[in-house]
């Protein structure tokens, strides 16, 4: 099993080491603070630096491309050639301020896909850049639940880990995510329906109680995208639109706590906060 930091240090983004982790109450930032400047980086012509005006500051980027970085100086990855607009977000806690610059990248560069994080999730370029996952249905503690913040326990489900098929007809076994290296592109097959915590019930016409929480009919999602962040030592996938991954909390941001090319382990947040959500998951065959 290969631990999430050790790869994920200086791939995706570099935060700063400036960065201040609770910045003073003071006045919000100016647009000079969010000005935003621009350097190549020697390794690539695909790899951009970014850093933005004030270094005293907490910043987040989206750089356009399904990545994203936090951090007053940090790295961009393009592999591939296009017209990006990059925006900053620039706050303290007196207020924020955003600023947006466009780049352009001339050509292709593929060997920045090729990286474990990438090549676990998709298969790689090597086998298709394509790879689709389950819930590992038999594994105890495929889905759980624990406390948000963790305890002195760490992020594991302390409260509550499903055994061996504990939700067999509830709507969760038979949905398959696919994720792909083409776009970022990211499919949610349902199979008809989903599993979803009681709470938010409501926002699912027709979902009906089934094991402690409630089924839903649910349509697949197929143009939907995924985004990958670093923060710190911890990384996490982020799902656009109406897709999201296993049992449905509300929440559509998963830290990756292990990954392989045969087993991915994530904890996820409660809409309402209180609790973190685990899942399992495994290659579908």
């Amino acid at each position: 099993m290969k631990q999430l930091a050790f790869y994920l240090l200086g791939f995706i983004l570099l935060g700063s080491a400036c960065q201040q982790a609770d910045p003073e109450l003071g006045p919000p930032p100016t647009e000079q603070d969010a000005q935003i400047f621009v350097e190549v980086s020697p390794n690539s012509n695909n790899i951009l630096l970014f850093r933005c005006g004030n270094e005293q500051l907490l910043a987040t980027w989206d750089f356009g491309n399904q990545t994203g970085a936090k951090g007053t100086s940090v790295e961009g990855r393009f592999p591939y050639a296009g017209t990006y607009t990059v925006q900053v977000r620039v706050f303290n806690k007196g207020g924020s301020r955003t600023n947006s610059v466009t780049v352009t990248i001339d050509q292709d560069d593929l060997s920045l896909l090729d990286h474990p994080v990438f090549n676990a999730l998709t298969g790689g370029l090597d086998n298709g850049g394509v790879r689709t996952w389950r819930i590992d249905s038999m594994a105890t503690g495929h889905m759980g639940v624990g406390p948000d913040p963790e305890s002195a326990a760490g992020a594991i489900p302390e409260w509550w880990a499903a055994n061996p098929a504990d939700k067999t007809g509830c709507g969760l076994y038979d949905d398959r995510y696919t994720f792909s290296l083409s776009g970022f592109g990211f499919t949610m097959q349902t199979n008809g329906d989903v599993y979803v915590h009681n709470t938010i019930a409501a926002e699912f016409p027709g979902s009906f109680m089934n094991k402690g929480d409630y089924t839903a009919p649910y349509d697949d999602n197929i143009a939907s995208t995924w985004n990958l962040i670093e923060e710190g030592d911890n990384a996490f996938l982020e799902i656009s639109g109406n897709a999201f991954l296993g049992f449905y909390s509300g929440v559509r941001t998963y830290r990756i706590l292990e990954f392989s090319d045969t087993h991915i382990s994530l904890q996820y947040k409660h809409h309402a906060g209180g609790l973190h959500w685990y899942i399992k998951l495994v290659p579908a065959q």
